[in-house]
């Protein structure tokens, strides 16, 4: 684990006000009782996280200094260029033997048994946790041979060689700007006319290894009942590793896929989402005390370091 990135992690966390400073404190302390960043240390931060149901903040260190500009300037989808439609026949290709071998020797996924739930649906949105690095392989792992795109945030798609073969192989980035929504629902809806699935990290932070599934945010829901489409749940399981695996310290993984969720139309646009967004976070729960044999819950609330609104203070809002 790099120290150096981690300490410029928690800094960035602080200064952008997802964690206090106490906790901040608490964490600089132990970095330099080990010595450096551990995996201690780092297990110590997510429950933290979690007790303090700071659930969004992000996990591990990125660089966000170069970042796909999708401001409405951002091409999502080429249409008249052939070419293009080329590059991409060939990196998605290669991107699902990637994922299959780096599924396989990475975390250990050869065979995914649950598959079967999803092999005869079209078009969907797929939610999973996002517990590392790569697990982009293993969401491409997961699906096979279907056609698929994975939503992620602007900074994986950077204008360099890296960012062009994402691109052109399997990423979608959010907008950042409101001119940028319109483009990147026209390519959303070009992988649902193409009976594709479209993939988000509803968790939006990575977790390194963190096994609960935690808090989805809203934009995949929003999305899948948009383009009326069904809400796939997985979930991403440590198994307890064992021969080489557990000789060289390397995870062992396991794909579970519950049955696809469709919106109820009986219900008003918002709350048709909330219920989505539930019965998904519900499903995923499921499959989580199904595998682990224990219920699905959180470490015990303590308060999150931050201060919360007084009653006095909620009601004098709009009243000036």
């Amino acid at each position: 684990m790099n120290t150096k990135s981690y300490k410029k992690l928690i800094k960035y966390s602080l200064d952008h006000g997802q964690i206090p400073q106490d906790l901040y404190d608490l964490v600089m302390a132990e970095i330099e009782r080990d010595g450096k960043m551990t995996p201690r240390v780092y297990a110590l931060y997510l429950d933290e996280l979690e007790r303090r149901r700071l659930f969004y903040t992000d996990g591990t260190p990125f660089n966000d200094d170069v970042v796909a500009k999708t401001d409405g300037t951002y091409k999502y989808l080429h249409t008249k260029n052939p070419f293009w439609y080329i590059a991409h026949a060939f990196y998605s290709t290669v991107f699902k033997a990637i994922g299959y071998l780096v599924g396989g020797i990475g975390y250990g996924i050869w065979r995914i048994k649950d598959r079967k739930k999803i092999k005869k649906i079209g078009a969907c949105v797929s939610i999973s946790n996002h517990i590392g690095f790569i697990d982009a392989a293993i969401t491409r792992r997961a699906f096979g041979c279907k056609k698929q795109y994975i939503v992620a945030a602007p900074h994986n798609c950077k204008p360099n060689f890296g960012g062009h073969i994402l691109r052109s192989a399997t990423v979608l980035p959010l907008p950042i700007a409101f001119r940028g929504v319109k483009p990147f629902c026209e390519a959303l809806e070009y992988v649902r006319d193409h009976k594709g699935a479209i993939h988000f990290y509803a968790e939006q932070s990575l977790w390194l290894h963190y096994e609960k599934p935690r808090p989805f945010k809203d934009g995949a829901f929003h999305y899948a009942d948009r383009l009326d489409v069904p809400v796939v749940p997985m979930l991403y399981c440590f198994k307890k590793p064992r021969g080489l695996r557990k000789l060289f310290k390397m995870p062992k993984v396991v794909v579970k896929i519950a049955d696809p969720i469709y919106a109820d139309k009986a219900l008003p646009t918002r709350e048709r989402q909330i219920d989505l967004a539930r019965r998904t976070k519900e499903a995923v729960d499921g499959l989580y005390e199904q595998f682990y044999g224990k219920p699905m819950e959180y470490l015990p609330q303590k308060p999150s370091g931050f201060d919360e609104p007084t009653a006095e203070a909620d009601s004098s809002d709009g009243n000036e």
